[in-house]
């Protein structure tokens, strides 16, 4: 059996206009949009703690993407036109796909000892001064989920050909899907009109309990609550 059967799927049918995310064995993830049957990606996202190879096939790096979301030029961690056997073999080095293609990021316990945190986001603050796109969405709540364990999404009022659009709002989510509401504080110091986000155990304030119908996901930070992409 192969280790690559959700790509191999993706490969086949294509993703439509939004990006699918694969969950690699190791825990990290790649986000993949492609038409069906073609040899190439048209584009591959990676999540920060996924490097690529140094290798012409992964050559298409752009720059201006990663400028625009925050990075500095040089940084982008999303690649165009990358070849299939390529990202295949992306995945097989991180152990192939994970069992579970599903979301079983967790939310913090706040009981638990979880160090000076903030220091490792600390380059985050006033990322948004400029306003944020999807991709930006992506790379810097992966980066704070990876260093600080809460799974951040951004849930924006639609999504259409070009991507996702409208007046957007900041939650958490838990493993189950659940969405939570969040400090202010956190958009605050994204935007850099805060010069701390607050304590990480006081992100994550109560459930959501009104309906939050969101058909549009990349499964990977963005939500949308109207799909025009039909």
């Amino acid at each position: 059996m192969t280790s690559t059967p959700r790509f191999d799927r993706l490969a086949a049918d294509g993703t439509g206009p939004a990006h699918d995310r694969i969950r690699l064995a190791d825990g990290q993830g790649i986000l993949v949009r492609t038409r069906p049957g073609i040899d190439t990606m048209d584009e591959v996202f990676v999540s920060p703690g996924v490097s690529v190879p140094d290798t012409e096939a992964w050559g298409n790096e752009d720059h201006l993407e990663g400028w625009l979301t925050g990075g500095n030029a040089g940084e982008s961690s999303s690649y165009a036109d990358v070849p299939v056997e390529a990202v295949r073999a992306l995945i097989v080095q991180h152990g192939g796909e994970h069992a579970d293609q599903g979301n079983e990021w967790t939310l913090p316990d706040p009981t638990e000892e979880q160090g000076d945190v903030l220091a490792e986001i600390a380059d985050l603050y006033g990322r948004f001064e400029d306003g944020y796109s999807a991709d930006g969405i992506r790379t810097v709540f992966a980066r704070i989920y990876d260093e600080v364990g809460v799974d951040l999404v951004c849930v924006w009022d639609y999504a259409d050909e070009y991507g996702y659009g409208g007046n957007s709002e900041f939650f958490a989510e838990d493993e189950d899907g659940a969405l939570f509401e969040v400090q202010p504080d956190i958009h605050l110091w994204l935007s850099g009109k805060r010069e701390t986000p607050g304590p990480v155990d006081t992100w994550v304030c109560a459930p959501v309990t009104e309906p939050t119908d969101v058909p549009v996901s990349d499964d990977f930070h963005n939500y949308a609550r109207t799909d025009r992409t039909k």
